[in-house]
């Protein structure tokens, strides 16, 4: 701390963070405390630009696709412990973190390529091929993610969601190779 107020003082801040504080958000601030409204509220917009503008979500999305890892890691621990009688380890919500963080970049980078990009549309068609793989990873991450939720529900006893994982499995595999068994004709 005292490295930054020495920095600050080169600009004037004698007080240091404090002053600096008080000058950049005085408004928002009641008696040197600032407003916990007013921090989630801050917070709530940058993460909605940031996930709006360079991961190409909007809010509901980005919570159902965290409800979808979740669900999948959960049901995953779960058959681990039930089925498969292991004990529980730390390792799956480190697994889920970085998964969730590579989803993530992978789909940064996709939107800043697909929206920085221009290329033209023709009757209405985007031809910007970054746009068109934006989608193609986007639907394929959660595609996956689906799946792996089905099977481990299928696991725990929920046989409808073995079938459709399987029907979802067969349907993908006839042009890609999803689940690395695609039948060569």
């Amino acid at each position: 701390m005292k490295h930054v107020n020495y920095v600050l003082s080169g600009f004037g801040y004698e007080k240091g963070v404090s002053e600096y504080l008080n000058a950049c958000a005085g408004a928002f601030m009641n008696s040197n405390k600032v407003d916990l409204k007013l921090i989630i509220i801050a917070i709530a917009g940058v993460l909605r630009m940031f996930l709006h503008d360079f991961v190409g979500f909007d809010v509901p999305v980005f919570f159902a696709f965290i409800f979808l890892i979740i669900a999948e890691v959960y049901t995953g621990i779960k058959v681990s412990v039930k089925v498969n009688k292991e004990r529980v380890k730390s390792r799956p919500i480190g697994r889920m973190i970085l998964k969730i963080g590579t989803y993530l970049v992978v789909l940064l980078i996709a939107n800043v390529f697909a929206k920085s990009i221009t290329a033209p549309d023709v009757l209405g068609i985007s031809l910007n091929p970054f746009t068109w793989l934006y989608y193609a990873v986007f639907t394929g991450i959660v595609l996956q993610l689906f799946i792996s939720w089905f099977e481990n529900l299928g696991c725990l006893g929920y046989k409808e969601t073995k079938t459709l994982a399987g029907f979802i499995l067969r349907k993908f595999n006839n042009w890609f190779e999803f689940d690395g068994s695609k039948k060569n004709n």
